[in-house]
Parts: structure tokens; C-alpha cells; sequence
């Protein structure tokens, strides 16, 4: 039997009986990383130490204040991420709810993490909130800084690294293309699409509700290095990495050694997780284009920003020079299109 969507009423109702548990999980995570929901001018008496020696000066442009829901690009705890980037080096105020590791399914239908780094904050109970509720909690409650000005969504890579990047690229042996383009077009034109499509008119009927301006800010990634590198290694405890498995079982190799990327078999990773890149951005783009989101959601295009090794800390996450770079894009098109 085919189950519709929550409506804006449904999620609104959860909220009410959820407000609690919401607001503890918040709290939790601000604890630790709430720097960020501290206006720039108070951050040096705000901001954790080890943070304070990396905070640049704010740029000479507006600030605004802005709620973010997304995946490890916007909360990544080794280093830097585009929401420290963004508060950092553009002075803007983010009232974070992204979680490492989110996947775009997650995010849409999922509920909401009892785990900060991977630690739980309590048991996981089976009327847990979604995280549509608590996006919208968040979004009609604001902030301390007032009503936010724009909603930013990171979402969608998860879904496709690691173990399910396998059902996506076909054996090299096989005589077929490279990559499984049926299943690549039925996941992001049509189950990624119709996630993003739930996410954002979720958002904007709540917005309406609460009588507020609230323009849509998504990016579709840069063009990953999938050459084996991960996050961590330790003892058996490994976090990555997400391509390199399932290119050396579908026989790619890469040759770590030879440093020639057209030879080494890295150029042929690059081009096929390119296409990847590619259709999700394509999708996205055309959501953006889309005349009921006129003036509404913009996408923030950041291909082809990183463009060598050392850009990235690994085969998905850029580094701290690197997420800064995307984070200038992702700045520009704010200044752009907020009123």
C-alpha cells in the first residue's frame, strides 16, 4: 500500500508532541559545536579554543541568519566543514541540525539521531520524531538571532558512496558500460528528485505558515578523488574509504604509485563517479529551474572547484583550504539572492 508524504499539518502535530525531545537533541549537539548559532561579533567570548585560532576575519558583505540540515559536508567533525567555513570566514549565524553520515533518505523520511559522533544521547524509541518535524520545528521557532533568512540542504552523496555505489557501475569485465545508467537515473531523477521535492515544499509551506521569506540553497558536490584515502584507520575501526572497494571488485584498479593519473587507473575513477556528480547537479539545477520555484531555490553549482589531491582530506570530504573555497560559492550565491 502506497503511504503519501506527511502533510504540513501531520509534521506540525508531531512537533507539538515531540517540542521536549527536540529541543534536548538540540541542545546536546550545541553544546558542542553551538559556536556557529553565535553572532560573529561575540565569537571570540563563544567560540571553543582550539576553533578560535582557525576564525578569520569576517569579509565586507551582509550576514544573515541561516538554518542548515544536511550530511558530513555540513558537519564534519575531523576538521573544517561548510558551515564552519560559512560562519567563520563569512560571518554568517547557522543554527546547525546536520548530522555526519546523513543520507538523503535520512533526511527526507528518516527520524531524528539519538547520537552526536556517533554517541548515543539515549535510546532509540519507536515514536522518535522525523527529521521533516524537526526541520520545520526549527524553522518556524528561528533562532535567538530572530526568523532565518534562508535554508541551506546538503543531501544525496551518502545515498550513493559505499555499499551502494556497487548496484551503480558495472564490472569492467563485462562488456558494458561503465556505468548501470538505468539505476542511476531511476535513483536521482526519480527517488532522489522526489525527496528533494518533499524536503523543499515542506519548507516553504512552513515558511508560508509562519509568515516568513524563506529562499532554498542547495549544491550538488564537487567532483570526489576516489583514490582509497578515508577518514580513519584504527585498530580495525575504519570510516572510508567509500569508492575504492567497490572500483577494485568491479575491476579498476588504481596504482597508488604512479603518479600519472591517465595511467595509474585514476582518471577512469574520476570520469565515472563524474557522471554521478553530474546527474545529481543536473537534477537539482532543474528543480531550481522549475516555475514554482521561481525566486524560491537556488542551486549553488560547485563543480569544479577543487581540482588536485591536495584539495581533499579524503575520497568524499575536502580538506579545510577546500571546503573554504566551496564555502566563498556557496557565500556568493547568498549575497545574490537574499532580499
Amino acid at each position: 500500500m502506497k503511504t503519501k508524504n506527511k502533510s504540513l499539518t501531520a509534521v506540525k502535530g508531531e512537533i507539538r508532541r515531540q517540542k521536549d525531545f527536540l529541543d534536548q537533541v538540540h541542545a546536546a549537539r550545541m553544546a558542542v559545536r553551538g559556536y556557529n548559532t553565535v553572532p560573529i561579533a561575540r565569537r571570540a567570548t563563544s567560540a571553543p579554543k582550539l576553533l578560535l585560532k582557525q576564525l578569520a576575519a569576517p569579509a565586507a558583505a551582509r550576514t544573515f541568519n541561516l538554518l542548515a540540515q544536511g550530511d558530513s559536508w555540513f558537519d564534519y567533525p575531523p576538521g573544517t566543514d561548510l558551515i564552519d567555513c560559512l560562519h567563520t570566514n563569512h560571518g554568517h549565524t547557522i543554527t546547525n541540525i546536520a548530522v555526519a553520515g546523513s543520507t538523503l533518505n535520512d533526511e527526507a523520511y528518516g527520524p531524528v539521531p539519538r547520537e552526536l559522533f556517533g554517541l548515543p544521547l539515549g535510546p532509540k524509541q519507536s515514536d522518535d520524531p522525523d527529521r521533516i518535524a524537526e526541520l520545520v520545528h526549527h524553522l518556524q521557532q528561528g533562532s535567538a538571532q530572530g526568523k532565518f533568512q534562508a535554508l541551506l540542504i546538503s543531501a544525496g552523496g551518502n545515498d550513493i558512496a559505499g555499499e551502494p555505489f556497487f548496484s551503480f557501475i558495472n564490472n569492467a569485465r563485462s562488456g558494458l558500460s561503465q556505468i548501470n545508467a538505468p539505476v542511476l537515473d531511476g535513483v536521482v531523477n526519480g527517488t532522489f528528485k522526489a525527496a528533494y521535492q518533499y524536503l523543499i515544499d515542506t519548507a516553504l509551506a512552513a515558511a508560508a505558515d509562519a509568515k516568513i521569506s524563506l529562499p532554498i540553497f542547495t549544491h550538488g558536490y564537487d567532483y570526489p578523488w576516489p583514490d582509497g584515502r578515508g577518514v580513519i584507520d584504527f585498530l580495525g575501526w575504519k570510516v572510508g574509504p567509500w569508492f575504492d572497494p567497490v572500483f577494485n571488485e568491479k575491476n579498476y584498479p588504481f596504482d597508488s604509485g604512479n603518479s600519472n593519473a591517465a595511467t595509474s587507473g585514476l582518471q577512469t575513477r574520476c570520469d565515472i563517479i563524474a557522471q554521478f556528480i553530474d546527474s545529481m547537479n543536473t537534477m537539482l539545477a532543474g528543480l531550481a529551474a522549475d516555475a514554482k520555484y521561481a525566486g524560491k531555490v537556488f542551486h549553488v553549482d560547485l563543480r569544479g572547484t577543487l581540482q588536485t589531491e591536495n584539495d581533499w582530506a579524503n575520497e568524499l570530504h575536502p580538506g579545510n583550504a577546500g571546503f573554504s573555497k566551496l564555502a566563498d560559492k556557496i557565500d556568493a550565491a547568498l549575497q545574490a539572492n537574499i532580499e
